[in-house]
């Protein structure tokens, strides 16, 4: 509620208390804070009776400034042509969604936006989160076909960590337009506080928890990953924190990533300054969360089994169009391979990452292509280094987009029972495989059908006929020998 306060509602709430309203609006943010949340090096006792009187004063002061923003939307509220109105789509019937901006209001003032996930589906401004690059003055941004709030975005750039709390929301951190006039890379800085509270401290005591602060930009082109603006300067109750720095319009790559930095050390108990600057005039957004961090075999097991990511059927379909050289009503852009003439390709089964033959087959969901990768060393790699990019086809996705390739799994899994060094199989365009290896041994391996199955060469199916013991199969074998006679001769 106090994020949404313009200084004349924090100077209301002061009057109301009896307390001093002068100075600038962090300073009188600061003061209501410390009435509520009283610190442990403070000189009086805290009061519970008047810290109860100043919530009650907030809360009552909160409804009327949502009663007269609700009045000033209702009278004034108007939009841009060519944008297009998210909220006029929203109902009257109370939901369990809420308003959560960078901006700090929860008004709906203008073009709302709801974030695509289901677990959130939250709602923000359309001006203070979809910036485009030449955005032009007074006009509104296009609604983009997919979107996900700041929170989404941090989550599922880094699955390793999951987010308990956050003491302090999204801050949009972004260079006033004066500033952008007198130099392309203004001087600028953001200036916060947020509160730790006893059962904060008493989590951050655990093993694996920890104090992150995250930072991303709005409008970067590779939504899930975090990122720093340039000539970045993190302080924490004024200790320098080291942050990933680059130079003057240094930009980062689509392959590059940066970390969050861990401030448990340099917070204490109840209010708490966190104070960022930096040289660079693109929109950016950082906060504070308490983390919980997440081992391997943790965030392997929230990846879905082969038989729930994908249907064996579309796998093997997909394969097929690969192999054919794509179907018919593949787009001129489709990333399948190319059309193979041959009666068959060979398929190389090594991971591109370490080198070793696939034992668990991983692949993106929306992956045209047929190459996979080592799901376990996928994972193992991205601990450290956050990249979640296809190694074969270098494109962005996140966690809930990986899955178990169940038809190239099938073929890693059968292929135990060759040694580590035959890492290729040859492919048939209806699915079929064999494993590649050289010499004389190749025209003994028998074709499998895409189960697994061993077809010989007539095409029929090799059959196993498993006998029980203690019943009889009818009349007993025949049995044909020769046999030497006394006289020498032989006889059948």
């Amino acid at each position: 509620q106090l994020a949404s306060f313009r200084i004349k509602e924090l100077k209301d709430v002061l009057t109301r208390l009896g307390l001093p309203k002068q100075g600038k609006k962090q300073v009188l943010m600061d003061k209501v804070l410390a009435v509520l949340v009283p610190s442990e090096w403070q000189q009086h006792p805290p009061d519970g009776n008047r810290s109860s009187i100043a919530a009650q004063v907030i809360d009552d002061i909160y409804r009327k400034l949502r009663g007269s923003g609700a009045v000033e939307l209702a009278s004034g509220h108007r939009n841009f042509s060519g944008a297009v109105s998210v909220s006029a789509g929203r109902s009257d019937e109370p939901d369990e969604t809420e308003n959560r901006c960078p901006c700090g209001s929860s008004l709906d003032t203008g073009t709302m936006i709801q974030c695509d996930n289901q677990a959130c589906k939250v709602w923000q401004h359309l001006n203070c989160v979809v910036i485009p690059e030449n955005a032009a003055e007074g006009v509104e941004p296009d609604v983009p076909s997919q979107f996900y709030c700041e929170i989404c975005r941090i989550n599922y750039g880094d699955p390793f960590c999951v987010t308990l709390s956050q003491p302090l929301p999204a801050a949009k951190f972004y260079a006033p337009a004066a500033l952008q006039m007198e130099g392309a890379s203004p001087l600028h800085s953001l200036e916060k506080t947020f509160i730790l509270s006893k059962a904060d401290r008493e989590n951050l005591h655990k093993p694996n928890h920890d104090l992150q602060v995250w930072c991303l930009l709005l409008n970067d082109k590779v939504p899930f990953r975090m990122h720093w603006p340039d000539c970045a300067e993190l302080r924490v109750n004024g200790v320098v924190v080291r942050v990933t720095t680059r130079a003057a319009k240094q930009l980062l790559g689509a392959n590059g990533r940066d970390d969050g930095p861990g401030i448990t050390a340099c917070t204490r108990e109840g209010t708490n300054r966190i104070s960022l600057s930096a040289c660079d005039a693109r929109p950016f957004c950082m906060g504070v969360r308490i983390i919980r961090r997440l081992s391997v075999e943790q965030v392997m097991s929230l990846i879905p089994s082969a038989a729930r990511g994908e249907s064996f059927e579309e796998a093997l379909a997909r394969v097929r169009r690969c192999i054919d050289g794509g179907a018919s009503d593949a787009g001129d852009d489709d990333d399948s391979d190319l059309e193979v003439v041959a009666d068959s390709v060979t398929m190389n089964l090594s991971c591109p990452m370490s080198g070793s033959r696939i034992h668990i087959a991983g692949r993106f969901k929306p992956c045209a292509h047929m190459g996979g990768f080592d799901l376990k060393t996928f994972v193992e790699l991205n601990q450290r280094a956050r990249k979640w990019q296809c190694p074969v086809c270098m494109k962005n996705y996140s966690l809930d987009q990986l899955i178990i390739d169940p038809f190239f799994n099938r073929i890693t899994h059968a292929m135990k029972d060759y040694g580590e060094d035959i890492k290729e199989v040859e492919l048939k365009a209806d699915g079929s495989w064999r494993p590649k290896l050289e010499g004389e041994t190749v025209s003994r391996q028998p074709w499998r059908s895409p189960d697994g199955t061993p077809v010989l060469a007539n095409g029929f199916h090799k059959a196993t006929v498993k006998q029980e013991e203690g019943v009889s199969q009818g009349r007993p074998p025949l049995k044909i020998g020769m046999k030497r006679a006394h006289d020498g001769s032989w006889a059948v």
